[in-house]
């Protein structure tokens, strides 16, 4: 006969074990909703490169790039299933400092939400960012390749980050009094849509008080920068980071985003903070927050545990050459011996948080 206590437990794990396939079956229902959801970006989707054509005035898109005005665009493309499909919209220039020293400029595209809600697609996230190479030539390609790679080791790692399409990319001038431009590049998960993935909302502000950020996210995010020898961002004024918010947690998480400043890409224009001292773009140094310095070593099992993922991922990406992967597989070496190194880990990130 069961004893009085043993009733108690067993209740209580019955309990337990109930309120868990209840919650998780909340979160799989979520799931499939946020799965569901028709969006532009999904239809650009794919396993393997996408092949995309581009008609728009590439004359004006260069000449004007710094107005940052809005022209017609068609962009060609085949679906999964080899049918070819025509979406007409509108792109325009962006970015700061590659306007100004890149010939091609980053670009935004933009579709018209009465269209994608007639092709039964999410109206809401109608506007795609594309990242395509700075010039012309096999080095510049190399850049946008190891910057899309970038975001892939970072997904690999957390699922609070931007989803990318790398692109084989025809630039036709629709005037045809410009030669067609062959080129890399990838598109980017359009924000709101990031957010709503992850069952929460992208905040827009552009000062973030670092009370409001979440400790072990925030924690997570600046080995990851240090990783791939990034110091092109900042938490408090959201630069390259954005937020979100969801439902079941008061704090924000932070999402990093445009790795073309880091190490792992080392592109010829990058450059470090002015009030860092460093030699070059490829040497590392950290800017995590001793704030949360208690919480830098809870993530040293998690990077140690998807290295060879990480590996992997660089190792199979035949877009770039033998040689381009064995350098970035190196990089990542120096980072792997400080975090496996109890004294260089102290000596390289824990006694050089910033203090602020």
């Amino acid at each position: 006969m069961m004893n009085p206590r043993s009733k108690i437990k067993s209740y209580r794990l019955f309990i337990l074990i109930g309120f868990s396939l209840f919650f998780c079956s909340i979160l799989s229902a979520q799931a499939i909703v946020i799965d569901t959801i028709s969006s532009v970006f999904k239809e650009f989707q794919r396993d393997s490169i996408l092949e995309l054509v581009i008609n728009t005035n590439t004359k004006q898109l260069i000449k004007k790039k710094f107005k940052e005005d809005w022209q017609p665009v068609s962009l060609e493309f085949k679906t999964i299933d080899s049918i070819s499909q025509s979406y007409n919209g509108k792109l325009r220039a962006r970015g700061n400092i590659r306007k100004e020293i890149c010939y091609y400029p980053p670009l935004k595209l933009k579709f018209n939400k009465e269209w994608l809600n007639d092709k039964g697609l999410d109206s809401i996230f109608n506007d795609l960012k594309l990242v395509i190479a700075c010039r012309k030539g096999e080095y510049n390609n190399k850049l946008v390749l190891k910057e899309y790679l970038t975001y892939q080791l970072y997904a690999a790692l957390t699922e609070y980050s931007f989803r990318t399409q790398l692109v084989s990319l025809k630039i036709v001038d629709s005037n045809q009094d410009q030669k067609t431009i062959n080129t890399t590049g990838f598109l980017i998960e359009n924000e709101d849509e990031m957010a709503t993935r992850l069952n929460g909302k992208c905040i827009k502000s552009k000062i973030m008080s670092s009370k409001s950020v979440d400790p072990k996210q925030w924690a997570f995010l600046s080995l990851f920068e240090y990783m791939i020898g990034n110091t092109d961002w900042a938490m408090t004024n959201s630069h390259n980071v954005k937020y979100i918010y969801t439902r079941t947690h008061d704090k924000a998480f932070p999402v990093a985003y445009d790795f073309d400043y880091s190490g792992v890409v080392n592109a010829h224009y990058a450059v470090h903070r002015e009030s860092i001292n460093i030699e070059d773009i490829t040497t590392r140094y950290f800017l995590g927050s001793c704030r949360i310095q208690d919480q830098f070593e809870q993530h040293i099992p998690l990077f140690l545990e998807k290295k060879e993922t990480l590996y992997n991922i660089i190792d199979s990406f035949n877009s770039l050459p033998v040689n381009d992967r064995k350098v970035l597989v190196h990089y990542l070496d120096e980072f792997y011996e400080i975090i496996s190194n109890p004294k260089l880990f102290k000596r390289s990130i824990l006694d050089k948080c910033i203090d602020k």
